[in-house]
C-alpha cells in the first residue's frame, strides 16, 4: 500500500517557541525569494514538471499592550486593503486573517497572538502558494514580504511535482545528478523501495536549519507515482512544508 508522508512543521512553527532558534540566522529577503528560483531553474534542468509550489514565511512582533495589537491589526487592513480581513480563534488562540485568491496562486495572512495579554507573543505569517510561478508572480512575493514584515522573516519554500522516470531509474540514474545540480551533499536519508527521503546541506541555498551542527538546509522527498512511471518529488528549503 502506498505510503503517504506530512513533516508537520509548519503546524509546529505556528504553536511552539522552538522556532525562535531559527530567528537570529536569516539572511535578507532577496537571498530567499532567490531559493524557489533556484529550486524550480534545477528540476527544470533534471526534466522534472512543477506541480505546485509555496512560500512560507514567518516574524515575532514585540507588543507591550493591547492597543498596540490593534494598531498592528489596523496597519494589516490599510496596507493590504483587497485582502479578505476576519478574525479567527483556535484553541484559545487570536488569529486576524486576511486572504485574497489570484487564480493561479493564492495568499494569506495571519497575525497571531498566543496569551491573552497579546505582550511578546505575536507574530506575522505569510502564506503563498500556486500552480504558476513566473516574474510577475516572484515581484508580487517578493514586494509583499518586503511591504509585511519589519526585518527578516524566516522563508520556507517548497516545490512539488514529478519526474518523467519510474522510480528505480530515478534513483539508480538521475537521483546523483539531481544533488549535483544543488551542489548538495546528503546528511541522512531514508530510504525504503517505494520513497527516499533526504536531508542535504547545499551551498546554492541560503538558510540552514541553526540547531544542527552539519548546516542542513534542504529536504527531498521521492515516491512512486500510483502508476509506477513516474516519480513523485517534493523538495524544500530548508525543511518541507508540502504533503508528499
Amino acid at each position: 500500500m502506498m505510503k503517504k508522508y506530512r513533516f508537520t512543521w509548519v503546524q509546529l512553527l505556528l504553536i511552539s517557541s522552538f522556532v525562535v532558534i531559527f530567528l537570529g540566522n536569516s539572511s535578507s529577503n532577496a537571498k530567499h525569494e532567490k531559493d524557489i528560483d533556484t529550486l524550480i531553474s534545477h528540476i527544470e534542468q533534471q526534466n522534472g514538471t512543477k506541480i505546485e509550489w509555496s512560500l512560507y514565511a514567518r516574524e515575532p512582533v514585540y507588543l507591550r499592550t493591547t492597543r498596540e495589537w490593534l494598531r498592528k491589526k489596523e496597519w494589516l487592513e490599510k496596507q493590504f486593503p483587497h485582502m479578505n480581513w476576519f478574525m479567527s480563534n483556535d484553541a484559545g488562540i487570536d488569529v486576524f486573517v486576511g486572504q485574497q485568491n489570484h487564480g493561479l496562486f493564492s495568499e494569506t495572512i495571519k497575525f497571531i497572538s498566543t496569551d491573552q495579554n497579546r505582550q511578546n507573543s505575536s507574530y506575522v505569517v505569510y502564506e503563498v502558494g500556486g500552480t504558476s510561478w513566473d516574474q510577475t508572480v516572484s515581484n508580487h512575493t517578493e514586494d509583499k514580504v518586503g511591504r509585511l514584515f519589519d526585518k527578516e522573516p524566516v522563508i520556507f519554500s517548497c516545490i512539488k511535482g514529478e519526474f518523467n522516470e519510474d522510480f528505480e531509474t530515478f534513483i539508480h540514474h538521475s537521483l546523483d545528478g539531481l544533488l549535483q545540480a544543488f551542489q548538495a551533499e546528503e546528511i541522512e536519508a531514508l530510504k525504503e523501495s517505494d520513497f527516499y527521503s533526504i536531508s542535504a546541506k547545499s551551498s546554492q541555498l541560503n538558510e540552514p536549519i541553526s540547531f544542527t551542527e552539519n548546516g542542513m538546509n534542504m529536504q527531498i522527498g521521492l515516491r512512486k507515482t500510483g502508476s509506477g512511471s513516474r516519480t513523485s518529488f517534493v523538495i524544500g528549503t530548508p525543511i518541507l512544508t508540502i504533503e508528499y
